[in-house]
């Protein structure tokens, strides 16, 4: 009986669990589709390199995964608190027709494990689906060759689905029943008649701490444009004072609204907005701490969404110059300042260079002047520059390591210096110092400096340039000055992999010898980007459709408990067309309350993340940006849309 009971009630209350189980099915999908990842074959068809980024890929993706089993079990009891309360009157004739509350609670479990079992089900479906593209976009973002696309189905993370999300469940069970417990008959008869308590603050109060907020934000913005993301106690400190902001924010914002509205006659008095108005205010009064929260969240989301594509596109637009060549070994300067030239190493340990393809050799010396002392004047917020000494090399070996790179050479004389780099970041400094200065003394001499200007060339393969500036200089000018780095280029004439594989096994081994290749600083720089880029994808759609979800139930929740203040409005006259609008109205300005706020923050933080994408080579967040607020339109929108549409079901 109980069975068939609890079916029944499922289906009639389909409308009141519809919120309940989208968010259910959205969540199910999420976590199989992003858990699923190293499932597919496609994924042992990768390089040894990049088959041990999708490892740790797939190892952070599973601890992010424990945060959002958190935050989704959370959200689910949330929702499901809603539905307890939507039905209290309904357990309280049960209860009034003589069943027990032991009898009650088995009908919600069972109801709640029909919800669970159908909105698994669908969300695995769903889910399984999803992750047939998110498999392709995983595979297309870390640059791999796969011939052939394969169906993607993991029982690894669908059992690993069922058993954190039969956790929560069980969890509801647990929770309905002891709440159901602590229930009295009365309690559940006249719950519609209790009003929620509402602490009433005074409308100065309510207006000092709006200006305070106001205050706090504007002081986070600026400080945060100011320093950018590169000073962690400041960045730390701006995220602190704009969460506090936040919150005082909407903690004031009911009585300081109000007031104002008010005060505007015409506004105030039009139609039903006056009881709009009333609702939202006392809606707002209570739930301003869950305001803030969902507002950061939300913030979160755009950010990621609006800048994660082009956080990776900026860190691999430089590859190309980072990387001229198929592999780069060097050796330092020991403790004694002496260097040991590149191929006694290399014949030490039994490489023959020949065999892998062209290459040439060469040293690395220091000037008598630090980096620092030449373009210290020209830092700015953006810009610090290391106090190394400058580097060095001869005029010939340079003409060679252009030639291998195969460009057009550089054109100077012997009484000229020509200077290098490949940080583009550095650019404007660049600019500016070759305005100021049309020579260069190194070591007691003045060069003219080559075109004036610094030429964007890299002069080995590395992930990061041993110095921010390189001088080149003729070759009888550097004798005498110190050498510390013995370097040697090597482009593969054929059989990259098994090159790569060996200089893998000698840079191992040795204690005295470092480089990389290619193919080391392609599958790192692609790997580390694209793990930032999925987990902020993973995160920021969690937290959109809990935000989303949130509010939605908030208001749900406001329409069961108010449905006798709208049968007031009708016997005063107000039509169907006019609630409907009032409900509009509601539902519109609180989802669009935390979503405005987050949008504001959200215009300086892209901005400040625009600076620090600079730094590997700036992009362009516009195509972000519109994806991002059409993910907004159809997840936020689409929960909107059903949430006006319950809401008008409810109080019908």
């Amino acid at each position: 009986m109980y069975f068939k009971l609890s079916a029944r009630n499922v289906k009639r209350s389909f409308k009141d669990y519809f919120t309940y189980f989208l968010t259910l099915t959205f969540a199910v999908c999420i976590f199989y589709s992003f858990n699923s990842l190293s499932a597919s074959e496609v994924m042992t068809t990768l390089n040894a390199s990049q088959a041990e980024m999708i490892k740790a890929f797939t190892m952070l993706l599973s601890g992010v995964s424990v945060f959002v089993s958190v935050v989704l079990g959370f959200l689910i009891m949330y929702a499901n608190n809603f539905l307890i309360r939507r039905r209290k009157k309904e357990l309280g004739l049960y209860m009034t027709l003589g069943m027990s509350k032991y009898k009650i609670s088995r009908i919600i479990v069972v109801e709640t494990f029909f919800v669970g079992i159908i909105s698994l089900a669908v969300g695995l479906l769903l889910g399984i689906l999803v992750s047939q593209g998110l498999v392709a976009l995983t595979v297309s973002m870390f640059k791999a060759n796969i011939e052939q696309f394969t169906f993607v189905f993991s029982s690894e993370a669908m059992l690993k689905t069922i058993l954190y999300f039969g956790i929560i469940f069980l969890m509801v069970m647990i929770f309905n029943s002891v709440v159901i417990s602590r229930y009295k008959l009365i309690d559940l008869l006249t719950a519609a008649k209790k009003n929620q308590s509402l602490k009433i603050r005074k409308t100065s109060t309510s207006i000092v701490l709006f200006v305070f907020s106001i205050i706090l934000l504007a002081v986070a913005y600026a400080v945060i444009m100011k320093y950018g993301l590169f000073e962690s106690n400041i960045v730390w400190t701006c995220v602190g004072l704009g969460a506090l902001g936040t919150f005082l924010f909407f903690m004031s914002l009911s009585g300081f609204a109000l007031n104002m509205i008010q005060k505007n006659k015409n506004v105030y008095y039009k139609d039903v907005n006056m009881f709009v108005l009333r609702q939202i205010n006392s809606k707002v009064n209570t739930t301003f701490i869950s305001m803030t929260i969902i507002c950061l969240m939300l913030f979160f989301t755009i950010g990621v969404f609006s800048t994660g594509f082009s956080f990776k596109a900026s860190m691999e637009k430089n590859i190309e110059k980072m990387t001229p060549y198929d592999a780069s070994l060097y050796t330092k300067a020991d403790e004694d300042g002496k260097v040991q030239h590149i191929h006694d190493i290399m014949q030490h340990l039994k490489v023959d260079l020949d065999e892998y393809g062209e290459h040439h050799s060469f040293t690395v010396y220091k000037a008598d002047k630090s980096v620092k002392d030449l373009l210290a004047p020209y830092e700015d917020d953006a810009v610090k520059f290391a106090d190394s000494n400058l580097p060095v090399i001869k005029r010939s070996d340079f003409e060679r390591i252009e030639a291998m790179q195969g460009i057009e050479p550089i054109d100077f004389n012997d009484e000229e210096v020509v200077l290098l780099s490949n940080f583009e970041v550095f650019q404007d400094a660049f600019d500016r110092f070759t305005e100021d200065h049309k020579t260069l003394e190194v070591n007691g001499k003045e060069y003219d400096i080559a075109h004036q200007k610094v030429h964007s060339f890299a002069y080995k393969t590395e992930f990061n340039s041993e110095g921010v500036l390189t001088a080149v200089l003729p070759d009888e000018a550097v004798e005498g000055m110190e050498p510390f780095l013995s370097v040697v280029n090597i482009n593969y004439d054929d059989n990259q992999k098994e090159h790569d594989e060996t200089l893998y096994k000698v840079l191992d081994e040795s204690d005295v010898l470092w480089g990389t290749t290619k193919t080391i600083i392609l599958d790192s720089s692609v790997g580390s980007s694209t793990m930032i880029v999925f987990v902020g994808l993973y995160l920021g759609i969690v937290f959109l459709i809990s935000s989303a979800a949130v509010l939605a139930l908030q208001q749900l929740s406001e329409a069961s408990d108010n449905i006798a203040r709208y049968t007031v409005l009708k016997k005063i006259g107000v039509t169907r067309k006019g609630i409907n609008k009032a409900i509009f109205g509601q539902v519109f300005i609180y989802f669009m309350m935390p979503l405005a706020l987050a949008i504001v923050h959200s215009i300086f933080g892209i901005q400040v993340v625009n600076k620090a994408i600079m730094v590997a080579g700036s992009t362009s967040v516009l195509v972000p940006s519109l994806i991002t607020a059409l993910i907004i339109v159809i997840v936020y929108g689409g929960y909107f849309f059903a949430t006006y549409t319950g809401y008008k079901s409810i109080v019908k």
